[in-house]
């Protein structure tokens, strides 16, 4: 009988060392799942922040381009009209007129507004 009570026993004991086991295990597992959730989330914030700065510092460069093409347009006309008005124009300043026209006309995607001008101020007479 003793040996009976003694199996039982062990057996319960093994049992019981079993789910123990079994808890330990579950714990560790449950516990990295939710390390690797966490990770995973903070991966998403970094990759949607990051998103959103290249928008932003997009929608910046954007708006840059079109306050330099209406600052380029504005200083391009002024000088143009100026040297037609004197009749004249010095060839440094032709030369950086053509080269702020190409700018606008290039690079900013200017709309063509100023080409009869430059057409003018090419016709000057160079001093």
């Amino acid at each position: 009988m003793n040996e009976i009570v003694l199996c039982l026993l062990s057996g319960g004991v093994a049992a019981a060392a079993m789910k123990t086991l079994d808890g330990v295990i579950m714990w560790h597992l449950n516990r990295k799942a939710a390390k690797e959730d966490r990770d995973a989330d903070k991966q998403a914030a970094d990759e949607q922040q990051e998103k959103d700065t290249t928008k932003r510092l997009q929608d910046d460069l954007a708006s840059l381009r079109v306050g330099e093409r209406v600052i380029l347009h504005d200083r391009i006309k002024y000088l143009g009209r100026r040297f037609i008005r004197d009749g004249k124009i010095d060839f440094d300043d032709r030369q950086d007129l053509i080269d702020m026209h190409g700018v606008y006309h290039n690079a900013l995607g200017g709309n063509g507004n100023l080409d009869k001008l430059m057409e003018e101020v090419m016709e000057l007479p160079v001093k």
